[in-house]
């Protein structure tokens, strides 16, 4: 089934404001093409659908209620001024219910206030209807049954509350995870369905949790301040480290993907080198679904010092008594992370790390809980710990080359040595790799009818990193047979493209142009493959199609990364160096062997081009080339081309992707 894979967008979307979704890539068939008959429906892909798709119902009593697949709001909040409304899911149907109806519905069915089914009633369409539930199911979907809940707030001075905050989620269904109250009078009644629950309190530093509290009618639960009384402290590190952020997520699922999806009931972060003072009751472990909180530490290493870091990260399926008050070397991975500066050793980089529960990665949540900003050009240590359990994904935002680059998923395990480097090479397409995880998208896919992509435009040379740029443009085109069938100017990021049935061989293309940039202003690629469209084995479940299809195979489109022995700032000088190329297929899409490969280099912009000797096999290739001295003070630009055994090939020109200097 399609789902949303958060990354960052390719247009101006600052990772500070957590706006992680990438915005959709669209085909627009030329007109020309119909050829005496309508052109395909292009259609954008289900996200951007789902966004726009709105609808306005009635609910009885006359109030008004815009549905979308967000969820269910009020059209006019003023129309129902003193009125508290309860907003819940069940089996994908929404609800929007006025408090002061569901205390006296007991037991009767709250059809009236599905507004799922009155929007498909009013607004005469299937957009809003669960995946895959036929129209009598939906009909026949069975009714809550409301229990009346009284929740007493006590603070930490041990009378009734009169601030903070209430989060109420069903453990269930992970479906009332939309109800947070404000504490004003010490108690709160509400009505709400019956069965197990978690609920939160917020008092300032102090954060209680009732994780699986059982709800019938009456039921009556206290939540005292006073019984948060252990903190969670800064880890004391091997080398002396200054704080830069902290944060605590606690998730609460009912253990289905759609649950684990949900995200965290909440977040706290705190940035800065003062702690979150942040103190937590004991609990036991759930009995219904998952729970899981997760705390983070990042430090960095003193003015005046060879610069490090660390990155500290616990993950618990219950509150324990006590945390960590120190790290032990042997608990870290040491990375070695290299921030490449082709723009410049000036300016700021972005470093943001997304920590999340495995079960959360892999059914498509990434949590962001780490940011710092980092001068472009920096080489250092970073010491890693983590418990086992939780997934990584870390990114980096470049101000001077407007790109944002998602790395690979990885866990972290005690001990290992690894090394990554970010915005190494030329930059060029890429995809998403999936390893077990986390929740990603094929980056090139099709169903029966239909092609959908994933594919980044700006991409380095690390396996997984996929990059978009967000201040470039993306022109696009597809050929079936030598057929026109669409152009688009969007990029091949969460675009999708019907394309007709039975097997051909295809061209796709993408030329990018990044604006203002003078290093790699732009890059051109050609793929052309023959497939049939659907045809190959299923994906996992964590492999989605990132376009309006609920199932798709793997196309086999070759992606090819490039690197050499240039320094920080992508200049390399006069005299010999070597190239290295790695070709790879889509993941999962049916074996052919990399058959074979070409190299050009240019140190004219691209005006003459000299053939290089290429060695090599399976995808890993080398070529020797020397920059003559005259390049001094200009660019090198490289073409390349690669192809499989089955005639599957990419051309790709890469323009001015190194200074000489």
């Amino acid at each position: 089934m399609n789902r949303r894979i958060p990354l960052p967008g390719h247009r101006r979307r600052p990772l500070l404001a957590l706006g992680l979704a990438a915005a959709c890539g669209l085909f627009v068939v030329p007109a020309s093409h119909a050829q005496g008959a309508p052109p395909a429906a292009f259609t954008p892909t289900a996200a951007a659908h789902t966004a726009a798709a709105h609808c306005r119902v009635t609910l009885p009593g006359g109030l008004q209620a815009t549905v979308t697949s967000d969820g269910t709001r009020l059209t006019d909040p003023a129309a129902a001024a003193g009125r508290t409304m309860l907003g819940f899911r069940d089996e994908g149907h929404q609800y929007l219910v006025p408090q002061d109806v569901a205390v006296h519905a007991a037991t009767r069915s709250l059809a009236a206030y599905d507004t799922t089914a009155l929007a498909a009633r009013t607004c005469a369409g299937d957009w809003l209807a669960p995946a895959a539930r036929p129209a009598a199911a939906a009909a026949a979907h069975r009714p809550y049954t409301m229990g009346r809940l009284t929740t007493h707030l006590i603070n930490d001075q041990g009378r009734p509350a009169f601030q903070g905050l209430l989060f109420l989620v069903d453990a269930d269904h992970t479906t009332y995870a939309n109800q947070l109250f404000g504490v004003v009078n010490g108690s709160l009644r509400m009505a709400v369905p019956t069965g197990h629950y978690a609920a939160v309190y917020v008092d300032t530093s102090h954060i209680t949790v009732a994780p699986d509290v059982t709800v019938g009618d009456g039921t009556s639960i206290t939540l005292d301040a006073r019984t948060s009384t252990h903190e969670i402290p800064v880890p004391a590190t091997p080398r002396p480290a200054t704080l830069t952020n902290t944060e605590l997520s606690l998730y609460r699922s009912d253990g289905t993907p759609s649950g684990d999806d949900a995200g965290p009931v909440l977040q706290i972060q705190n940035m800065g080198s003062s702690p979150s003072g942040l103190t937590l009751n004991t609990t036991a472990p759930v009995s219904h679904g998952r729970f899981a909180a997760v705390t983070t530490t990042d430090l960095a290493s003193p003015d005046g010092t060879q610069p490090y870091a660390y990155h500290l990260a616990n993950s618990y399926d219950h509150l324990p008594s006590s945390y960590p008050a120190s790290v032990a070397q042997s608990s870290l991975a040491t990375v070695t992370r290299t921030y490449s500066a082709p723009a410049g050793a000036t300016g700021t980089d972005l470093l943001v790390e997304n920590v999340t529960p495995l079960w959360a990665s892999t059914a498509g949540m990434q949590t962001a809980t780490g940011f710092e900003f980092l001068t472009p050009g920096t080489v250092r240590t970073e010491y890693i710990g983590s418990s086992t359990g939780l997934n990584w994904r870390t990114q980096v935002e470049d101000e001077q080359t407007a790109n944002t680059l998602t790395g690979a998923d990885t866990v972290y395990r005690p001990g290992a040595r690894l090394s990554e480097t970010w915005e190494a090479g030329a930059p060029h397409p890429s995809v998403q790799l999936d390893i077990g995880n986390a929740a990603v998208y094929c980056g090139a896919c099709a169903s029966a009818d239909t092609m959908v992509f994933a594919i980044g435009s700006d991409g380095d040379s690390s396996p997984g990193t996929i990059g978009l740029g967000f201040d470039e443009t993306n022109s696009v085109s597809l050929t079936r047979d030598g057929t026109l069938l669409a152009t688009g100017d969007d990029g091949l990021f969460e675009a999708s493209v019907p394309v007709p049935a039975g097997r051909a061989t295809y061209r796709l293309e993408q030329r990018t142009a990044r604006n203002g940039q003078d290093l790699s202003p732009g890059t051109d690629t050609t793929w052309t493959f023959t497939a049939d469209p659907g045809k190959g084995a299923a994906l996992p479940d964590r492999v989605h199609c990132a376009g309006p299809v609920d199932s798709c195979a793997a196309l086999p489109l070759l992606f090819a990364s490039t690197s050499t022995d240039a320094d920080l700032q992508h200049q390399v000088t006069p005299g010999p160096h070597t190239l290295g190329l790695t070709v790879t297929r889509q993941q999962y899409a049916a074996a052919a062997a990399v058959a074979g490969a070409s190299l050009q280099v240019s140190y004219d912009g691209g005006t003459s081009w000299q053939s290089l000797r290429v060695t090599g096999d399976h995808g890993s290739y080398r070529a020797a080339y020397t920059v003559p001295a005259a390049a001094a003070g200009s660019t090198v630009s490289f073409r390349l081309a690669a192809w499989d055994s089955r005639g599957n090939r990419i051309d790709q020109v890469l323009p001015r992707a190194y200074r000489v200097r």
